[in-house]
């Protein structure tokens, strides 16, 4: 069973986050530049005056942080992060397809 997501802001979300901020020995100024976001927002993340925004739930995840574990406390099997990244691939193979499909269709016109 999935715990329900409770505001971004709640204390245990915050407490795992800066937990795995400790584990991997950053300060706030180098995960703010890993993630490319200003230390100022890093800090209104970790004291609870700020919500994660979806740009930095994404670069969370574009940088391989936990991000289900951040938000859930539950871990991610290494099965469901495999599915992840292969529905990733599938999506960008589609959109290049499409873009593909799209040239040939536009070279029959001509």
């Amino acid at each position: 069973m999935t715990k329900n997501l409770k505001s971004k802001t709640d204390p245990e979300i915050i407490q795992r986050f800066q937990d795995l901020i400790k584990e991997r020995n950053l300060n706030q100024i180098e995960l703010a530049k890993e993630l490319g976001f200003s230390r100022t927002y890093l800090s209104s993340i970790l004291t609870g005056r700020s919500d994660f925004s979806g740009a930095f739930i994404r670069s969370l995840y574009e940088k391989k942080w936990p991000v289900n574990f951040i938000m859930t406390g539950e871990l991610e099997t290494e099965d469901a992060m495999k599915w992840k990244e292969r529905a990733l691939k599938a999506e960008e193979k589609l959109k290049l397809l499409e873009f593909h499909i799209e040239r040939l269709e536009n070279l029959v016109k001509k």
